[in-house]
């Protein structure tokens, strides 16, 4: 015949041995303990913290344990979905039917322990895949683009286009040249001069100039 209290008794002495500061024992009639299992999830980030957290697991153990399977519930899973819960749950029952006949404490909360590393495991894949995603991705589009504030990559201009612009621009005769050429004070090529009448009117402010030409005529004086 079977002594169920003295085999409780010795697996609840073995694992206070193991769970040190992890058991809880609530109740000795009928045996009621909680044991606590510290987990964390590693940072993705270099200079990142490691999130720690617990997951806990009340056990009853039945009159006719181990012949019985005990019953098992979470005391603690505040990281853990409804839907992990209840599927660590089903696996749990399922090893506890196993392993009827022998002691199974220790089996369950290895067990478990396993579950939420695997858990944890795949939440630190996944965020480690989602910071390589947006590392790959320019940084200036990662920011909002709002209607006034296009984001352009600049295109570089061919060397013959360039060349093109800077003459079109030099086509193009400034004021004090135009007025310059109506006084006959120089002379201009026909290709600056293009359609450009120079003997039209044209509005300038001579005050502008007067300081700048008695320079210009008292430097070809000296000269001669």
């Amino acid at each position: 015949m079977t002594d169920y209290a003295e085999e409780q008794v010795n697996e609840l002495e073995a694992l206070e041995s193991i769970y040190v500061n992890e058991l809880e024992v609530l109740s000795k009639d009928p045996y009621i303990y909680n044991i606590l299992i510290p987990c964390e999830i590693k940072a993705v980030e270099a200079d990142g913290d490691d999130k720690e957290f617990t997951v806990g697991l009340k056990f009853r153990i039945p009159e006719e344990y181990p012949d019985v399977p005990p019953s098992i519930e979470f005391s603690e899973c505040k990281e853990l979905d409804e839907d992990l819960q209840k599927s660590i749950l089903i696996e749990l029952n399922k090893v506890a039917e196993e392993e009827v006949g022998c002691v199974m404490i220790f089996t369950l909360v290895s067990e478990l322990q396993d579950k939420v590393n695997e858990y944890a495991d795949a939440l630190y894949d996944k965020k480690l895949k989602e910071k390589e995603e947006r590392e790959k991705i320019p940084e200036f589009s990662r920011y909002p683009c709002y209607p006034g504030n296009v984001h352009r990559v600049a295109q570089p201009i061919p060397l013959g286009e360039k060349h093109k612009q800077s003459e079109v621009v030099s086509d193009k005769l400034t004021g004090k040249q135009l007025f310059l050429a109506k006084e006959g004070n120089i002379e201009l090529s026909d290709n600056l001069i293009g359609d450009v009448d120079v003997d039209e009117d044209v509005e300038v402010d001579e005050s502008l100039f007067d300081e700048e030409l008695d320079e210009e005529f008292l430097d070809e004086s000296d000269s001669d």
